[in-house]
């Protein structure tokens, strides 16, 4: 063999090699997993750096605003507090002044009692002879978070009991829920209205028995109105007898005809006698 032929088998040996190895190199599925670009890596961790940066700066920015709203309650608390002691203080003023002129009205709050629509269901005859002697009421509440209260009936010496004062306490118990106490009431021989009502159903309904009731439902009711309705403004139910008293009056005249005084009536802005004794010349009180 001369070396010409030699030199092209070993050209042609040469050739099918590369193309074995040619046919052994297959591309890479488009899913499969490739290293990653180091220009790619680098913008990644900066975005997540950035983003943490803004994270940490936006918690940090809540932090202090949630701090000054804190520092701003704060203050708001102490500035309620302020304005409660000081309103209280003037308001316990007025309260202290309607007291004393009140006492000067014999049967104010009877008259009181007996004149509210709703008040006036719960008295029975003797009852409402018992409250001719009470001379003051107060309501008194426990703490600036008015937590509580308690009602005071203040009498005049009565042939019913030896009390002076008879107290009604509402307050929160161990587990939260309203709880109320009262004052155990001194009957005198032969006049404890609740003995002589024992067994009648209608006692639940009576004052007393609302005075010594602590889960009556309707207990819950004669404090509401006597807290909200009776205790802001007593001199409103006071003067609906007055005002029944003076239609009856002009009813009179008009029947008797001229000649009679005319019986004195309020006009709008003005105050009748009553009102002129226990607001007093310079105090109103709504």
């Amino acid at each position: 063999m001369s070396g010409r032929s030699r030199g092209r088998k070993s050209s042609r040996a040469k050739n099918r090699g590369k193309g074995r190895a040619k046919a052994r190199v297959r591309p890479a599925p488009d899913d499969a997993p490739r290293d990653p670009d180091p220009s790619q890596i680098s913008r990644s961790q900066l975005g997540r750096k950035r983003r943490k940066r803004g994270m940490q700066g936006s918690m940090d920015t809540l932090e202090n605003v949630q701090l000054k709203l804190e520092n701003m309650n704060a203050q708001a608390d102490r500035a309620y507090l302020r304005l409660s002691r000081k309103f209280g203080q003037l308001r316990l003023q007025h309260l202290e002044r309607r007291n004393h002129l009140i006492q000067n009205i014999p049967g104010f709050w009877g008259q009181a009692f007996q004149n509210h629509p709703q008040l006036a269901s719960f008295l029975n005859s003797q009852e409402k002879e018992v409250l001719s002697y009470l001379n003051s009421l107060e309501v008194e509440e426990l703490g600036l978070a008015r937590l509580g209260y308690k009602i005071k009936f203040y009498f005049d010496r009565n042939p019913y009991f030896q009390n002076k004062v008879l107290i009604k306490e509402y307050g929160c118990g161990p587990s939260g829920q309203v709880v109320s106490r009262s004052t155990p009431i001194q009957w005198l021989p032969g006049h404890d209205l609740q003995s002589l009502s024992q067994g009648n159903p209608e006692n639940n309904r009576s004052f007393f028995g609302w005075f010594s009731n602590h889960s009556s439902i309707e207990s819950d009711k004669i404090v509401e109105i006597i807290n909200e309705e009776l205790w802001p403004n007593p001199l409103q139910f006071y003067l609906l007898s007055e005002g029944a008293r003076v239609e009856k009056g002009k009813e009179k005249e008009g029947r008797q005809g001229p000649g009679k005084q005319p019986v004195e009536t309020a006009q709008p802005g003005t105050y009748t006698a009553v009102e002129r004794m226990v607001l007093g010349p310079h105090v109103s009180i709504t």
